[in-house]
Order: structure tokens, then C-alpha cells, then sequence
């Protein structure tokens, strides 16, 4: 029963075959090189932070009993703004001062002892070592009131301390303390206050990928958007790419510092801030899509004299190929599929996935942000080094034979400059006007080709490679 179902399948199949259209017609995607603007930058996320923010502490343990100024309070340097209580300190000092009246009469003491030792010892009525001793005692008793004089010093500061006072000009953005608690500073300061200096003036603390840091620079423009604001662009200035690396999960970030001006106290301390780095801008240069970039005509293409870029062949920057570019990017010729390679890049560990987006960028300057670095699967959006131009291929197509199934191609080897993740510029081999092929309109009859058997051995059943539906 098994065999004769095979054979029926297989008779079916080859019927279906045969009446396939020979050569399905291709209808393509096209787009026109055109003058405009490109502006290539690096994304990045971090966190607004105030420029100067103070840890206000306390260095004394015990009981607060008085707080001065509470959340968003302007303060002043100087200004009193919490009170710990005294009665412990003020005690410190009593015992203190009796310790250090005690310690300067016995140095009266051994200052007489020393005197008339002295007279003794010059009548030749004591001996040496007696008035050596009373040396030594003197010594003894001017170190003891000097310590006990140092003990009053510092029971006098530990009250002074008990006051808190604001340390700068700024605004107060956090209080941990209240009436009633107690403190305890034996081992670590207790964080009381956090103060800001200045709001208007903020900085963002923006974490770069290692495959996108050695294109920013200082003093290059970002603009960036937070939650809070989401139809407003703000501004700010690269000021500090540090050195440092910051490691989360094998994904190794540097931490770029970005000036904010906050004239109208909209940005908030904490908020995230999606920003984009400016790396290079460009006005009124020649421009395509990046599609056009991707784009490998099919096998039954039409190829209008020579081409260095044959559909199927692996490519390289020269080529232009994209390894990772998928059927609905590329047209066609061989390539994995999309939603394969979408599984394969999802079952990576995320050291695995940091190393295939620096390795894509490499060779196809993919954008940040996007997929594996350029634009999603197939989808574009290469992003070419700052370094230098690089050599890429495309297809145009006779501006007389747009619209048309089937027309001739001719591959055109261009230098591609800098890319905005849409358009990329062209620095050399096309001219304004130029008709580029960026993809393929399947038509009525190419769909149904397509859903029919490729090979005389498919089946209704799926079961052979090139035959009937896609397993389900």
C-alpha cells in the first residue's frame, strides 16, 4: 500500500512538472539614485545623571532629631540641613577637659620635681640617675596633656559634626533620613542626602559596543530621545570615551560621556536615553538604497553583457555580497534562508552573537542596532566604514525598460561611502538618474511557480527535497 501511494505521488508530481511554466517572469523592484542628505551614527543607551552629584554622610552615630529641607529643596553651600543629637558629644567634651586639667597638674607636678631635683643635684646631694628620673617624669607628663589636650580637640569636632551642612550649591534629589532615626556610623557613612549641583546642566552616561567605539570621537553631535519626551529630539555633545571596559554577559561595552544642556529641567535624573552618535554627516551626495547593495539577480536573470558579481558566487567586499542576506533580500541565488538563519542566530550565546555582528560588520558595515549588525535578515541597511570607501556591485536596469518583465541588467561596480542604515552614499560609477534593481515583484504566475514541484521527483506529500508544500 505504502509503495503504490509513492508511485501515485510520484506520477502526480511528474505530471505537475511538466506543465510548469518554463521561465517565470521577472518583475523587479527598482529605485532611482538621487541627491540627498546621509547621516551615519552609532546607537547607544545610558542613563541621565546630574554632572556634580555629592553623597551627603554623616561621620557620628546617633539619633537624628531635625531635618531641614526635603526632596527637590534648593540649598546653598553651607547651609544647615540636618541635625544628629549632641547630648553624647557634649558629654565627650566635660570628660575631656577634666582629663586634660588632670594631665596639666601633674605636668605642674613633674615641672617642680624637675626644678628642685635640679638645685639637689648641683649641691651634689642627690645622685645622677634620681634627677634623670625626673627628666624622664616631666617628659611623661607634657606627652599626657598633649593627649588629653588632642582628646578635647576631637570630642569639640565630633560635636561640631552632629550638625549637617550642605556641602555645595545644588538641589536635593534624594533623602534617606528622618526624625526619630538613628545612625550608626561605625563602619560605613550613612548616606543621608544626594545633592546636584546644577540640572541644567546633565550628562549621559552612554554604554558603546567595542564594534562601534572606534568611530566616536570627542566632540561629535548626539541627538537622543528619552521615554518621558518620545516626540522630542534633545542634543547634546560627545565629551569623554573612556578607556575602560565595562563586561555584561561576555558583551564587552565602553562608556561614552555626553554633555546635555537642560535649560528647562525637562530631563530627570535616571531617565534612559536612546541616543545616536553622529559619525559622519554628508549633504547633497548621490545616494541608493541599501537593498540595491544586497540585491543578486536569480539564475533565469537576464544579465546585460560581463558582470564580476555572477548570482550564487560568494562575493566578498569587492562583490559586495552579503553572506547573511536571506531570499527576500536578495532575490534569490542560493542564499540561506531568512527564518534559518534568524533560528541559528537566537540559539547563540550572547558572546557567540557579539562576535557574528563585529564579523558581519567586517564585512558588509552593517548598521548598528539591527539584526546582525546590518539591518534585519536580508534587509539591508550596511553601514560603510569611516575608514575609506568600499568597492560594491549593483544592477541597473535600462530606464526605457522599467515596468517591463524581464528586462536586461548590467552590474556596475560603485565605491560606496558612509551609510545612514537606509541609503547609502555613492562616491563613484553611477550618475544621478540611474535606475537600480533593489529586489523582485513575484508575479501571478512566477507565485504559483514557485508553490509548484522544482524537480520531476517532488510530491503532493512534501516528503522529497525540491517537491510539494513545506512541512507543516
Amino acid at each position: 500500500m505504502l509503495l503504490l501511494l509513492v508511485v501515485i505521488g510520484g506520477v502526480i508530481g511528474w505530471r505537475v512538472y511538466a506543465k510548469r511554466p518554463k521561465n517565470a517572469a521577472l518583475d523587479y523592484k527598482t529605485e532611482t539614485a538621487a541627491r540627498g542628505d546621509i547621516t551615519q551614527v552609532v546607537t547607544a543607551n545610558g542613563q541621565i545623571t546630574p554632572v556634580k552629584n555629592v553623597t551627603v554622610g554623616t561621620q557620628v552615630s546617633g539619633i537624628v532629631i531635625d531635618v531641614l529641607v526635603d526632596f527637590n529643596a534648593h540649598v546653598t553651600n553651607g547651609q544647615v540641613i540636618a541635625r544628629i543629637d549632641p547630648s553624647t558629644y557634649e558629654q565627650n567634651i566635660s570628660s575631656s577637659e577634666a582629663e586634660l586639667m588632670s594631665a596639666k597638674a601633674a605636668l605642674e607636678y613633674a615641672d617642680l620635681n624637675y626644678k628642685r631635683a635640679k638645685e639637689l643635684l648641683a649641691n651634689k646631694l642627690i645622685p645622677p640617675s634620681d634627677f634623670e628620673k625626673t627628666v624622664v617624669d616631666q617628659h611623661q607628663a607634657q606627652a599626657v596633656a598633649k593627649m588629653r589636650e588632642a582628646s578635647l580637640q576631637k570630642s569639640k569636632v565630633d560635636l561640631e559634626r552632629t550638625t549637617i551642612y550642605a556641602p555645595i550649591d545644588g538641589v536635593i534629589i534624594s533623602r534617606n533620613v528622618e526624625v526619630g532615626q538613628t545612625v550608626a556610623a561605625s563602619f560605613n557613612t550613612p548616606t543621608l542626602f544626594q545633592i546636584a549641583n546644577d540640572l541644567s546642566k546633565m550628562q549621559i552616561e552612554a554604554m558603546v559596543s567595542e564594534a562601534d567605539v572606534g568611530e566616536v570621537e570627542e566632540k561629535q553631535k548626539v541627538n537622543f530621545s528619552v521615554d518621558a519626551f518620545r516626540a522630542r529630539q534633545f542634543e547634546g555633545t560627545v565629551r569623554q570615551v573612556r578607556y575602560a571596559a565595562v563586561t555584561n554577559q561576555n558583551v564587552v561595552n565602553y562608556i561614552t560621556v555626553v554633555d546635555v544642556a537642560n535649560p528647562d529641567l525637562k530631563l530627570r535624573p535616571g531617565m534612559t536615553a536612546n541616543a545616536s552618535i553622529v559619525t559622519a554627516e554628508k549633504r547633497g551626495v548621490l545616494r541608493i538604497p541599501n537593498t540595491a547593495l544586497n540585491f543578486r539577480p536569480p539564475p533565469n536573470a537576464v544579465i546585460k553583457g560581463k558582470t564580476n558579481a555572477p548570482a550564487g558566487s560568494k562575493g566578498g567586499r569587492g562583490g559586495g555580497t552579503n553572506q547573511f542576506a536571506g531570499r527576500g533580500g536578495a532575490g534569490g541565488g542560493g542564499r540561506p534562508d531568512r527564518e534559518e538563519m534568524r533560528r541559528r542566530f537566537e540559539s547563540m550565546t550572547p558572546e557567540q552573537r557579539e562576535q557574528m555582528r563585529a564579523q558581519f560588520r567586517g564585512r558588509s558595515g552593517g548598521a548598528p542596532g539591527t539584526g546582525f549588525g546590518g539591518g534585519s535578515f536580508g534587509g539591508g541597511g550596511a553601514r560603510v566604514s569611516t575608514e575609506g570607501p568600499v568597492t560594491r556591485t549593483v544592477y541597473l536596469i535600462d530606464k526605457d525598460a522599467v515596468g517591463k518583465l524581464n528586462p536586461a541588467l548590467k552590474a556596475v561596480t560603485v565605491k560606496a561611502g558612509i551609510s545612514d542604515g537606509t541609503d547609502t552614499e555613492i562616491i563613484e560609477g553611477l550618475q544621478e538618474g540611474d535606475v537600480v534593481v533593489t529586489g523582485i515583484n513575484l508575479s501571478a504566475d512566477a507565485t504559483t511557480a514557485s508553490a509548484r514541484p522544482t524537480t520531476p521527483f517532488g510530491s503532493p506529500f512534501g516528503g522529497f527535497r525540491g517537491g510539494g508544500p513545506p512541512r507543516r
